[in-house]
């Protein structure tokens, strides 16, 4: 059986976890490479044992043998760059953030519908199975009804240019904050919530520091703080009427555990051993969907991306931030 051959958009850090990744994922292949520096494609390529090297996107988009794009540049570039795999029939995952808005993601998402083509966002805690084993026990009662999430993510992301530069959609949101909002979204599903806010920008303009609390019916609500200025302790806590849950590491979870009653640990689950990086599953579930004929993945359909994409919509005009591309 030939390996699962994926071509790769842009040669930076997050590139090369998913390339590295790819070489240790039994019956997959990182086949291809492409950036706008044949250079850096090269450096790239043999560092990471990748046998085609390109200067551009549009040679990778039209190389008949990749057979799903995966494409890790800068928000901005995102649905762009999407359009033309889908507009040549290559099946794409996109790096989080989708794009930079909802209405940019909807061209996209409707465009891999009409030409029926897949299109999958790389969201990777919705894959993780450390994750899906939890919203199991959730689902299952084992914390009660619940009521409240606190989450807290932060790293000092200073001095990456993708993230303070408006141009590049950067911010603490798109880059940190889709991780909680989708976590939020995965206990409490799509039920409706108002959401009140507070931003800090840094002088480029983009939002480095903010706190979003949201509050659902029923007197069940969610908090949590985002930042690109310090690194913060990157725990979620979820509480329910009969225990809560305490995770680490919440963008990637080391270990999660499950207390009932007066503080009593029941469950105590920790990473698999057998996880490459985390970002295995992701590809395992596009290449299936691709193999069925599916243009999304259940894990992460369509339609949440579009909506947690409006969440930060709304979120960004309440402090004020239009990007660049946006005016």
């Amino acid at each position: 059986m030939l390996d699962f051959r994926v071509g790769i958009m842009g040669a930076g850090k997050i590139a090369g976890v998913v390339a590295d990744t790819l070489n240790k994922l039994d019956t997959f292949t990182p086949y291809a490479i492409a950036s706008r520096d044949i250079d850096k494609a090269n450096a790239f390529g043999d560092e990471y044992n990748i046998e085609k090297r390109y200067g551009s996107y549009e040679e990778l988009v039209n190389d008949p043998d990749v057979e799903l794009i995966y494409i890790a540049t800068p928000h901005s570039h995102h649905a762009e760059q999407a359009k033309m795999c889908i507009n040549a029939g290559k099946p794409v995952l996109v790096e989080k953030a989708f794009s930079y808005n909802a209405s940019t993601a909807k061209e996209v998402l409707d465009l891999a519908r009409e030409k029926n083509v897949f299109c999958g966002e790389a969201m990777w805690i919705r894959y993780l199975p450390m994750y899906l084993v939890l919203m199991d026990y959730i689902k299952k009662g084992i914390i009660g009804r619940v009521n409240n999430v606190v989450c807290s993510l932060g790293y000092d992301l200073r001095t990456k240019e993708r993230v303070v530069s408006p141009e590049l959609a950067g911010g603490a949101l798109l880059d940190l904050g889709l991780y909680p909002l989708n976590l939020i979204s995965m206990v409490y599903g799509n039920d409706s919530a108002t959401i009140a806010s507070s931003c800090a920008k840094l002088d480029t303009g983009v939002d480095a520091h903010e706190v979003i609390q949201f509050n659902f019916k029923g007197a069940r609500n969610a908090t949590t703080t985002v930042s690109i200025m310090y690194k913060a302790d990157n725990k979620a806590y979820i509480y329910g009427d009969l225990g809560y849950i305490e995770i680490e590491n919440m963008n990637c979870p080391e270990v999660f555990r499950i207390y009932q009653g007066d503080h009593k640990l029941v469950v105590e689950t920790k990473i698999p051993e057998r996880q490459i990086s985390g970002y295995e599953y992701e590809f395992i579930a596009a290449r299936d969907a691709i193999i069925l004929g599916h243009v999304e993945t259940p894990q992460m359909p369509h339609s949440e991306t579009l909506r947690i994409l409006s969440i930060a919509d709304a979120l960004r005009n309440q402090w004020n931030y239009k990007l660049p591309m946006e005016e």
